[in-house]
């Protein structure tokens, strides 16, 4: 699509972000849209460029990035969080390309939706988050995990990149008490956007509060599948196990709290949680003020692959509740259930494929609107939107990926198998200034 063309589409509300970077080093092939551009710098010195594709969900957007000067082996450009006006990147690169296994180099930079100052987004890299690693005898940039970041905004200028981990707690010799032999590390970058001089990463450990009898398990070999930020939290969610509520983020100790997600049965071991979790979502709708989980349970007891033939699925949405209670401080409450049955009686097959779907995903402005994945197993892409309220399909499915015979999209296809992971909801796209820009010469 040319530049202008791009340009002159309509901005949605809010978007879906696609994960992965189209890294796009042919100008022929970069996808270029004049409100969204923005440039950088690595901290090896070279320039680079990226662009966003807005769409209207379902539709997922897309970050486009040219870097002729990059590396041509192992770089990887990844969106990897966003809350209000403000979207994490990261770009990955060996410094020395001919040895596979040398040190890798992760920049992180806050791309700014409609800064004060300036007409067009602004792209600012943070200081590295470091740790010493045995093998290089020094100083490296510590690898945050791909889908357990999280970006904050306070205010209008605060923000705060953060990662919360597990680690085993020592416990006191002679100590009968039984506590929960884990705490919380959280290792957090709290910045502003008129002064980030002086920022730097903090590594805090935080004791993590629970209401529960027996934890044994809730915590063996947990991983985070996504991070999503509500109200002044970060949520680092577990798909098949819980939630680490990490509140207070920008205060000197922040809380963590450990809550479970209302599964009907708890995954209790690594092997197939990553493809289970992609049938859970949580999901922050109506302007920010309501937190949502969403199961989709498969009849068929499946963890991937098609349906069983004769077989189908039941939807349900919860909301998450604080009910200021000692006791039970927080509740999920039921808001809706439909089965598949139910949806595919009130749509044609040609609107609503009979085939599981995945990766649900509500309206950031409305909880009845579910945006919800179908894959088609040889790594095609479709989505569709559906109203909970009375189950009709909302406009056509839409065809993101055409699988093994998507050319254009090849790299992405392939790369997408390995991280086939729930879309970034952002509203980022309503702080660009488009009156200003329409008027700057």
């Amino acid at each position: 699509m040319a530049a202008a063309a791009a340009g002159d589409s309509a901005v949605p509300n809010w978007v879906m972000l696609e994960r992965l970077a189209f890294r796009r080093d042919d100008p022929a092939s970069f996808r270029e849209d004049r409100r969204t551009f923005a440039s950088g710098t690595t901290s090896t010195g070279t320039q680079f460029d990226v662009s966003f594709i807005l769409a209207e969900p379902p539709t997922p957007s897309r970050l486009y990035l040219s870097w002729p000067e990059g590396p041509k082996q192992e770089s990887r450009g990844l969106v990897m969080a966003a809350n209000r006006n403000l979207v994490l990147l990261r770009l990955d690169s060996l410094i020395d390309e001919s040895d596979p296994f040398g040190e890798v180099v992760h920049d992180y930079f806050i791309y700014i939706a409609d800064p004060s100052s300036q007409w067009t987004p602004l792209l600012r890299r943070l200081p590295p988050c470091t740790e010493y690693d045995d093998y290089f005898e020094r100083q490296v940039t510590r690898v945050l995990p791909a889908l357990a970041v999280g970006l904050l905004c306070h205010g209008e200028d605060e923000f705060a990149v953060a990662h919360l981990d597990i680690r085993s707690r020592k416990k006191k010799s002679g100590s009968r008490k039984k506590k929960l032999p884990i705490q919380a590390e959280l290792c957090v970058l709290r910045s502003s956007l008129s002064c980030s001089d002086d920022a730097k990463w903090e590594t805090k450990i935080l004791p993590i509060q629970y209401q529960y009898d027996d934890l044994s398990s809730d915590f063996l070999y947990w991983s985070v599948d996504g991070v999503v930020p509500f109200k002044n939290a970060l949520c680092f969610v577990n798909y098949c196990r819980g939630i680490l509520f990490c509140d207070g983020v920008f205060e000197d100790s922040p809380k963590v709290s450990y809550i479970r997600l209302p599964l009907d049965t708890y995954i209790r071991g690594a092997d197939g949680e990553a493809r289970k979790g992609m049938y859970h979502g949580l999901c922050v709708t109506e302007g920010g003020h309501r937190l949502v989980f969403v199961d989709v349970a498969r009849h068929d007891g499946k963890s991937y692959g098609p349906s069983m033939p004769n077989t189908g699925f039941t939807l349900t949405s919860r909301t998450f509740k604080m009910t200021g209670n000692c006791t039970t401080p927080w509740q999920w409450n039921e808001d809706a259930v439909v089965t598949s049955d139910e949806l595919w009686h009130a749509n044609t097959m040609e609107s609503l494929p009979h085939d599981i779907v995945m990766l649900p995903l509500l309206s950031m402005d409305k909880a009845n609107v579910a945006h919800l994945s179908l894959i088609d197993w040889d790594g095609g892409f479709s989505l569709v939107s559906i109203d909970l309220s009375n189950m009709q399909v909302m406009g056509p499915v839409i065809t993101y990926l055409k699988g093994k015979d998507d050319t254009a999209d090849a790299d992405i296809v392939e790369e997408k198998k390995g991280l086939c992971a729930h879309f970034i909801p952002s509203e980022f796209p309503k702080f660009l200034d488009l009156r200003k820009r329409e008027n700057h010469p």
